[in-house]
């Protein structure tokens, strides 16, 4: 199940590097290869919504325990945002993984 690949031609939309640079959930992007208009699936909206009740799930536990075990908060913190940093990092990537791509309605003037 590859979330990368055109519906219009069956080849690759973009390499990783270009869709953590520009593709979003509300925006319009070209195909790599034959450069028609595409945007995700609705169901990226739902895959955030779960990854975001994760992190919560996840972070609650690391952060209490951090706090349990007295460790300073000016480790804390640090930990904290490289966990988030890193967290934000494997969303991004199994979206581009896991969540496909759908052709974009062009609107006429």
């Amino acid at each position: 199940m590859n979330g990368n690949i055109c519906p219009k031609c069956g080849k690759p939309v973009m390499p990783y590097g270009r869709f953590m640079r520009e593709a979003e959930p509300y925006k319009v992007s070209n195909c790599g290869s034959c450069d028609s208009k595409l945007k995700r699936s609705p169901r990226v909206y739902l895959y955030l919504l779960i990854m975001l009740v994760l992190l919560a799930a996840m972070s609650f536990p690391l952060y209490y325990g951090m706090v349990a075990a007295h460790i300073s908060f000016s480790i804390i913190w640090p930990v904290m945002v490289i966990w988030l940093i890193c967290w934000a990092i494997l969303v991004n990537y199994f979206s581009w993984r896991y969540i496909g791509w759908v052709i974009a309605e062009v609107k006429d003037k």
